[in-house]
Formats: C-alpha cells, sequence, structure tokens
C-alpha cells in the first residue's frame, strides 16, 4: 500500500506593501476638487492682501521702519495685531506661505498639463475612423439626404472645404468615409494650459527675484546708490535735468528726465519717462513724479566756514497765503505775487483757533518810484475760508475775502485768490535766535521763487537767487536756487518675458479653439442614399452643416428652409 502525497498548496505572489507616494500625489494634483481648492485658496489669500493692509515695499526691509508701521497698525487692530503679523497677512504676497501656494498651482498645473499631453496627441493623430452604423442614427451631430453620385463628389466637396478625407471600407454596397479638418487644432487647448503655466511661473519670479525701488533725485546732487547693500553690481542713477512739459494753456503734459545710470566703469546716459522707460544694466527706470519743491541752501559761519551747502526738500509741506494785486487807479500795476507770512499772532485761547498770520505789504508808491509804501496784512481762517485784514495809509482796517477787491484815494487792493507755498520749519538752524526757524519758498512778481527766513533774525530775511544776506549774528545765507528733482521707480523684473509669452500664446491658443475649431465626420454612403454623423463642439451647428453638404452636392431632401436663409449660423 503507497503513501499518499500530500495536497500541493497554491503558489502565493508576495505583493510589495507601503503607499505608492508618487501615484498619490500624482492623482491628487490631477483631481479638479483639489485644483478648486487651490484656487480657493489662492482667491481667500488675494482677498485678505486688499483688504488688509500691507507693509509698504521700503519699510519692508528696513526693521526699525517696519515695527513703527506695525504700531500704527495696534490703533485698528489691537490684540489681533500681532498673530496677523505673524501669520504674514500684513505682507500676503511677499509671505513664504503665499510662496508656497504658487508653487503647489505651479505644480499642480504641470502635472495637469504633462498628463493631458498623452490623450491629446493620441486624439490627434490616432483618431477613430470607424463607427458602427448605429452611430449615425442617434449622433448628436447628423444628416441624412439622398444622392446616387457616389462617394467620389463627396471626397472632392469635402477636400474643398479644407477636410482630410479617407476613404475606410466597402461594406455590403456601402463605401465608409472618414474626414477631419483642423485636428491640429486640438493642441489649442493645450497651448493654453502651457499659457497659464508661464503665466504662473512669471508671477512667481517677479515676486522672488523681482526689484522694485522708488528714489527721488533732485537736480545737481551726487550719483544716488540703487541697493542699500553695496557691492561690485551696485547701481548708481544721476538726475542731470528734470522737466515738465507745459502746453500753451499751461496744462501739464509730460514730465521727463536726463539721466545717468552708473555700474562699475560703465556709463549710460538716457532720457525716461512714464510710458518709456530707460532700460539699464538689466533694470528698467520710469519717471514715476516730478517736484519742484526743492531749494539749494548754503549758510557760512561767522568765520566763513561753510556750515550746510545742499538741499533743503520741503517735502510736499505747504502754507495757505493770500495773492494779492495791488494797481493805481490808472491801472499800473505795483504789487502781483503770494504775500508769505513773516510773524505769527497767538491770540487770546490757548489753542491755535484764533492765530492770526501776519505779514508787510511793500510796493513802490507809484510805477517807477523807488519810494515805498507799507500797509499791515493779517489773515485767519474762518469757517474753512480764508479772511484777510489789511490797513494802512487811507485805509482802515477792512478785511477781505477771495476775489473781493477795496479803493483808497489812489490804490486798488484786489485779494486774488489762496495758494500754496512750501513751508518747512527746521530745528536747530545754524544762526537762529530761538530753537525754530521756518523757510518758506513764495513766487515773486516776476514767477521767480525766493526763500523767506524767519526766526534767524529779529526781521524776516529774503533771500533772492545767488544774493547772499547776514543775520546780526554774522551767518550768510545764499539760496542757490529752486532745484526740481525727479521720482524714478527703478525695476528689475525677470518674469515678464514670461508672462508676455503666456499672453501670446494664451490668445493664440484661444484664437485657434474659437475661430479654428476641429471637425470629425463620417460618411455612409450607400447607392441611393447618404449618412453623416459628426463630432465638434456643442455651440457649433454642425448638424446644419453637414445638411448643407447635401444640399450643394444636389439633394434636394437635405437642407431644411432655414437653413437656407443667409446669416444663420
Amino acid at each position: 500500500m503507497s503513501a499518499r502525497r500530500p495536497a500541493a498548496r497554491p503558489t502565493q505572489t508576495i505583493q510589495p506593501g507601503g503607499l505608492d507616494l508618487f501615484g498619490w500625489a500624482w492623482k491628487l494634483l490631477t483631481n479638479v476638487k483639489f485644483a478648486l481648492f487651490l484656487v480657493g485658496l489662492a482667491l481667500a489669500a488675494g482677498i485678505i492682501g486688499v483688504v488688509l493692509p500691507q507693509v509698504p515695499g521700503p519699510m519692508r526691509g528696513n526693521p526699525a521702519a517696519r515695527s513703527a508701521w506695525l504700531e500704527l497698525r495696534r490703533g485698528t487692530y489691537g490684540p489681533f495685531t500681532s498673530p496677523l503679523d505673524s501669520l504674514g497677512f500684513f505682507d500676503v504676497f511677499h509671505s513664504a506661505w503665499f510662496n508656497g501656494l504658487w508653487v503647489l498651482i505651479i505644480l499642480a498645473v504641470t502635472v495637469c498639463t504633462v498628463s493631458r499631453f498623452r490623450p491629446t496627441w493620441r486624439a490627434i493623430h490616432h483618431p477613430q475612423r470607424t463607427v458602427p452604423d448605429t452611430y449615425f442614427e442617434h449622433a448628436h451631430h447628423r444628416a441624412e439626404f439622398a444622392h446616387e453620385g457616389g462617394a467620389e463628389p463627396i471626397e472632392d466637396l469635402l477636400r474643398r472645404k479644407h477636410y482630410r478625407v479617407e476613404r475606410m471600407t466597402r461594406e455590403g454596397g456601402a463605401t465608409y468615409l472618414f474626414a477631419e479638418r483642423y485636428q491640429w487644432s486640438h493642441y489649442g487647448t493645450f497651448v493654453s494650459h502651457l499659457a497659464l503655466l508661464m503665466l504662473l511661473i512669471g508671477a512667481l519670479l517677479t515676486i522672488v527675484a523681482g526689484f522694485d525701488r522708488t528714489l527721488v533725485i533732485a537736480e545737481t546732487t551726487p550719483a544716488a546708490p540703487v541697493f542699500r547693500d553695496p557691492g561690485p553690481d551696485q547701481l548708481f542713477v544721476r538726475v542731470i535735468e528734470a522737466n515738465r512739459g507745459i502746453d500753451e494753456e499751461g496744462n501739464v503734459i509730460d514730465y521727463r528726465s536726463l539721466i545717468e545710470v552708473r555700474q562699475g566703469d560703465q556709463t549710460k546716459t538716457c532720457t525716461t519717462t512714464v510710458n518709456d522707460p530707460c532700460p539699464a544694466f538689466g533694470h528698467r527706470i520710469h519717471q514715476a513724479a516730478w517736484f519742484n519743491d526743492l531749494a539749494r541752501l548754503r549758510i557760512d559761519a561767522p568765520n566763513g566756514q561753510p556750515l550746510f551747502d545742499d538741499i533743503v526738500d520741503f517735502e510736499d509741506r505747504t502754507a495757505l497765503v493770500p495773492f494779492v494785486r495791488v494797481s493805481t487807479i490808472r491801472g499800473d500795476v505795483l504789487f502781483n505775487q503770494q504775500l508769505p507770512q513773516m510773524a505769527t499772532d497767538s491770540g487770546a485761547a490757548p489753542g491755535r483757533e484764533d492765530d492770526s498770520a501776519l505779514a508787510v505789504l511793500v510796493f513802490a508808491e507809484s510805477a517807477g518810484a523807488e519810494t515805498r509804501v507799507t500797509y499791515a496784512a493779517g489773515w485767519h481762517f474762518r469757517d474753512d475760508q480764508m479772511h484777510l485784514s489789511l490797513s494802512g495809509p487811507g485805509l482802515s482796517l477792512i478785511s477781505l475775502d477771495p476775489g473781493s477787491t477795496v479803493f483808497t484815494e489812489g490804490y486798488r487792493f484786489d485779494f486774488i485768490e489762496v495758494q500754496a507755498i512750501p513751508v518747512l520749519t527746521i530745528a536747530d538752524m545754524p544762526g537762529a535766535l530761538g530753537a525754530d526757524a521756518t523757510i518758506q519758498m513764495p513766487a515773486g512778481g516776476d514767477g521767480q521763487p525766493y526763500l523767506l527766513l524767519t526766526g534767524v533774525s529779529l526781521d524776516p530775511i529774503v533771500l533772492e537767487p545767488g544774493k547772499p544776506a547776514e543775520n546780526a549774528e554774522g551767518y550768510t545765507y545764499t539760496f542757490g536756487g529752486q532745484v526740481e528733482a525727479s521720482g524714478l521707480s527703478i525695476r528689475r523684473d525677470p518674469g515678464d518675458t514670461f508672462i508676455w509669452i503666456a499672453v501670446a500664446m494664451a490668445m493664440a491658443g484661444l484664437a485657434v479653439t474659437f475661430y479654428l475649431p476641429r471637425r470629425r465626420l463620417w460618411v455612409k454612403v450607400t447607392a441611393n442614399r447618404v449618412y453623416m454623423a459628426g463630432i465638434a463642439e456643442r455651440t457649433a451647428r454642425f448638424s446644419r452643416e453637414l445638411r448643407l453638404i447635401g444640399h450643394q452636392l444636389g439633394s434636394r431632401d437635405a437642407a431644411r428652409p432655414e437653413d437656407l436663409i443667409r446669416g444663420e449660423d
């Protein structure tokens, strides 16, 4: 009796375990819901960056300035200020998490674009060339009409309509054709995806590697460094001439500057405007602003040693003063200019609500005369309107409003309007009698600016260009003239090339998609009848096109009455 062999056990294949991270990530990045989630996050980040105030660019690299700006925000956001700052909500578009989100969106678009290429290529180069007969009965775009001329006229007509035609089979007395037109236009959507990818990459490069800084540089000043940190790639910009173009009617029509840009031993001189920047050393320099509220001032000590010789920037600080015209009864104009403030009457109230500005109005007794006539002037504001008071020979104290006139026996006084002039209060000014001194820059009767210094002597000092004046302490003040300055925006944008290419690709992709749509057509030709079915975008009236093909072939039952109306789409 033989021994029974044990039954053989089935062989088991050991499968590797663990998570396929690459496959999981690929599926996630091509998932439509995940794409919508990323778009939602980007939208939310953009809303936060628009609603919440963002740190100004010049303060971003200055810790002290950034801290001071943040302290101002505490008045609005209170205890939430520090958490919002920690999350980067006050600098959204430069935060690490926003850049990470941008990289993730770029990665998702890249994966989606790559995943679409193979199906797109296959659909273009290996389309389905045959369909079952039932498709001619149920296709969305289809037509059926009588035709006894065979397949050749249909092939000829389709080729004239730019179709590529293939004769597939001949079965049971029927001939089957496959035709397609603009099959390559299917790449249009792929190009549009690439355009979106290029746009995202360009935007990321602009944020990460871009540079943008605005400098205010005055004429006659030394070249200003562009970068905060010194180095061999440092740029220096000097304004040779800042211009403001004015037409015959006094309207500003243009701002332009002649500038010199230097990097190392290389120098470039060019003109920059708002819309026509100067390209230099990989940067573009735009005209961003124009200023004329600057003055060159020199102060010398009693021993002749220069204490100050530089530009005084009024920094848009202004004072409102009256513009007064004084003329004789015959019409000779004796005074026609701004009247700057020379002193202040503090009034009785502890605040400034009843303060008045004081000045002296001095003009020639008559046209060409050397004798001067002096009137006292003062003005204050009430109900947001300036009220000018005048008193002097032949004129008791009288109040004038803008646009009003008063006459004396020999003169006419016109309070033309209220104008703003540059004004600046300077602490510890050399030669000042007290703690502060004030500089004003009004325009004279000839339209040329001059300086009026108060606080450096008992009487105000008038400084005309190039004419020094000395105070009682021996300090000499010289007005070197009004100085113009340009606000220049220096930019480097490595992403702009990507963005322009993306725009061109998007326009090309959309044009191909909408104006050269792909058509695929299957045709069954029998002895006396033709069946057509095709694929086109849903918005196209492809069925009408097929019926019109039958009409052009001479079939009487192909077209409907509405198909033959011109203009029907």
